[in-house]
């Protein structure tokens, strides 16, 4: 028996819990979607993507989807609930629906698809025909292409603005087997809010890569025959000096506070390396060693973990941006040659509107 404070006997609170079995939701998984293209003697005849679950571990590589041919780029829309693939040797995007990962029909674009943007508000997707010297704009609910915009020869990147209002458009000239021309070495910006092509922008040579960091501010540029990554202020369009880097950039992001780089084997043989340069000084860091074929690079919603697709050795490489370390990579057989990094959606994905094109014949 137990005494209250006034002295009076009664028996003590006893304490009570509740239980539940309700648990509270797992975190999504994180997939990496990597593009194969083949490789060696190979390379541009793959027509597939896999989705590679890369979290929580252990990691795994899904069976192929297939894409068109040569399949040189992908992105996944901000809902992460549709994926796009450019088909470089097709000239045709496959829209592919997440997480049921069905391929639908192939949208018509221009001559060469190499890269694929999507905007921030998720309505319309960008393509750059290397071919035909445009950008394909792609309804995304409807999944029909637009008129397409003219911009410089052989445009490789492109990357938009967080506020969806620019686009930037590295035109590469005649970097590719079978193009002819001379190697370019400008980017066009696109004003997407009134579909005006404003005049181009120098930068070095053979720009490949485009990325904006997340202010808006500054948009990166990767010139890979001059070995160097040209910045441009976004409130004038005026480049600054290029920032000399350790190979031939072929690919940037931008995430925690700096650029980074993938470069290739160059004139001065170095490559195979992610380099940071830092987003305050415009300058390069150490780089980071990766397998042979460092191709492309995707930074995760977090912001913490880069996934680099290796092609020659078929390996898809974690970095961690904090300590700027490789980790154990994944092996993804069939030369993986584009990678997008999106957190699986939960629920079933809504059909576009439209799903088919008709199917125009070339000139």
């Amino acid at each position: 028996m137990f005494l209250s404070a006034c002295g009076s006997s009664r028996p003590a609170a006893i304490p009570t819990t509740t239980t539940t079995s309700t648990l509270p939701p797992l975190p999504p998984n994180l997939l990496a979607y990597v593009t194969l293209a083949g490789s060696g003697a190979s390379l541009g005849s793959g027509s597939s993507l896999v989705e590679v679950t890369v979290a929580p571990g252990p990691e795994s590589v899904g069976s192929p989807i297939a894409t068109g041919v040569y399949p040189d780029a992908v992105a996944v829309a901000p809902d992460g609930r549709l994926a796009l693939v450019a088909n470089y040797s097709s000239d045709t995007v496959t829209p592919i629906l997440l997480p049921s990962n069905k391929a639908l029909p192939a949208i018509n674009a221009g001559s060469g698809p190499a890269d694929v943007a999507i905007a921030p508000d998720g309505k319309t997707a960008y393509v750059t025909d290397a071919g035909s010297d445009t950008v394909t704009p792609i309804n995304l609910k409807t999944l029909k292409p637009g008129t397409p915009f003219v911009v410089g020869a052989g445009p490789q990147g492109i990357a938009i603005t967080p506020d969806g209002t620019r686009a930037y458009v590295a035109d590469a000239g005649a970097i590719l087997s079978g193009q002819t021309g001379t190697i370019g070495h400008d980017v066009t910006p696109i004003d997407l809010s009134t579909g005006k092509v404003l005049p181009p922008i120098p930068v070095g040579n053979a720009p490949i890569g485009v990325a904006v960091s997340p202010d808006g501010s500054t948009v990166f540029v990767t010139n890979a025959n001059s070995e160097s990554v040209t910045p441009i202020t976004v409130a004038t369009d005026a480049a600054g000096f290029g920032i000399s880097t350790a190979g031939g950039p072929v690919a940037v992001a931008v995430a925690d506070g700096a650029a980074w780089v993938i470069n290739t084997p160059a004139g001065r043989l170095a490559g195979n390396n992610v380099q940071p340069i830092s987003l305050t000084s415009n300058t390069a860091g150490t780089p980071i060693a990766l397998p042979k074929g460092a191709q492309n690079i995707a930074i995760a919603p977090s912001g913490v973990t880069a996934w680099v697709v290796c092609l020659n050795s078929d390996k898809l490489v974690p970095v961690n941006l904090a300590t700027r370390r490789a980790g154990a990579p994944v092996t993804v057989p069939g030369g993986p040659f584009a990678v997008a990094v999106a957190y699986q959606p939960r629920g079933p994905t809504p059909a576009p509107s439209a799903t088919s094109t008709a199917k125009k014949s070339k000139s």
